[in-house]
């Protein structure tokens, strides 16, 4: 089991080269865990994708359809937040509910987010390019 950020499914979906060859290696695991906000931040992250010109808007289309039938353990971020509440000085609520779920589980956090991997007080291990 491993928790997926939204910054390494974005490099996944749409499929850049530039960390291909850790997230093969990083995502051997199926088993991803994610929190409830994960299909909206990649969304987003897709959307910053297209808006600067590097997908048309098929590949947009095919990228959320992608998102959409991605095998994920969806988990609340109810009982993570005192957990977030923590990192606010540190991390966004985003980033933070990442960790906090990564911290819950005892699963790896798998990002490309070289500035969430430097989040100070984490007790997840990291898995990073």
């Amino acid at each position: 089991m491993i928790v997926l950020d939204a910054s390494a499914a974005v490099e996944l979906l749409v499929g850049t080269t530039r960390y291909d060859m850790f997230l093969r290696g990083a995502l051997t695991d199926t088993h991803w865990v994610v929190p409830e906000h994960f299909m909206l931040e990649v969304a987003g992250g897709v959307r910053g994708v297209w808006l600067g010109g590097d997908i048309s808007n098929r590949e947009f289309d095919d990228v959320l359809d992608a998102l959409a039938d991605l095998s994920l353990d969806v988990w609340p971020t109810r009982p993570l937040l005192p957990r977030i509440r923590s990192f606010a000085d540190n991390a966004t609520t985003y980033d933070a509910a990442y960790l906090a779920l990564a911290e819950e589980l005892t699963a790896p956090l798998v990002t490309v987010d070289a500035k969430l991997a430097a989040v100070p007080g984490i007790r997840c291990s990291i898995v990073r390019p």
